[in-house]
């Protein structure tokens, strides 16, 4: 039986195990960081880049793909400090025996795999990339109304999620196909594509990106919403697809566990 409070419990537990960790390794967290935010200003540079060379970039002004930019770096930014250390773990798990210790506890073990383990050295990345987004929004006036933005943020939390299950459903193969290791790199270079507006693909690969390879919902989808790009109707679309794909892993999941074999066994 699901119960709330007990899994909040060892959610609590998890968590303050992971700031045990950080207080431990200070010196990494603050390496981490200064790496990160080079990065950071390395994607800024790309796009000054670009528009040295044009005004717009697919119908796209400068200040709108720094926003989708800076959007696409947050909700990377959370779903590394979440989820992307359970996710590169997770094929190692199915092929070393180390599930057979998770299926054995009395709490879904699709919860269990997905957040043993939280990179809380994002969070100071994250809050400098908040308020970089922060002034994006009051710099330059998107006329956004209420609703716009109520959506956008929802839309936010959906794109951690997309990203989390999609990561999570190709790791999954793991039950069949002994090393997948590589997987999430491949993962993590399609999904950099997210940063750019979709504009500039293929008209099938753009479909794709809204369905089988669900990049849009990503940023581009809600900087969209922002900006008035998409209709009210395509941002409930994203977010159905959130719940759907949730759904999606957690049923692939399920049918992947019946077919498990125990390293003891």
């Amino acid at each position: 039986e699901y119960n709330m409070k007990k899994y909040l419990r060892i959610y609590r537990a998890l968590f303050a195990n992971a700031l045990s960790y950080e207080a431990q390794y200070r010196r990494d967290t603050w390496i981490y960081i200064a790496s990160q935010t080079l990065w950071l200003f390395l994607l800024i540079s790309v796009i000054e880049v670009i528009f040295r060379h044009t005004n717009k970039l697919a119908g796209w002004e400068k200040h709108e793909v720094y926003l989708l930019t800076i959007l696409w770096v947050i909700i990377e930014e959370c779903y590394t400090i979440f989820f992307k250390k359970n996710m590169m773990d997770l094929p190692n798990k199915v092929t070393d025996g180390q599930l057979d210790l998770v299926l054995t506890k009395p709490a879904s073990s699709m919860f269990l795999v997905s957040t043993q383990i939280f990179l809380l050295r994002g969070v100071y990345r994250l809050i400098v990339q908040i308020v970089l987004l922060l002034y994006l929004v009051i710099r330059f006036d998107f006329a956004a109304s209420s609703i716009h933005i109520f959506l956008t943020v929802i839309f936010i939390i959906c794109g951690v999620f997309v990203h989390y299950a999609f990561s999570f459903i190709l790791n999954t193969f793991s039950f069949w196909y002994l090393r997948i290791d590589n997987v999430n790199d491949l993962w993590s270079n399609i999904n950099a594509i997210g940063k750019y507006p979709i504009e500039v693909l293929p008209k099938f690969v753009k479909l794709l990106t809204l369905t089988a390879i669900p990049i849009a919902f990503i940023s581009y989808g809600q900087v969209a919403t922002l900006t008035g790009r998409w209709a009210w109707q395509m941002t409930l679309y994203g977010i159905a697809f959130t719940f759907f794909l949730v759904l999606a892993a957690r049923a692939f999941w399920n049918f992947a566990v019946k077919r498990y074999t125990s390293a003891s066994s």
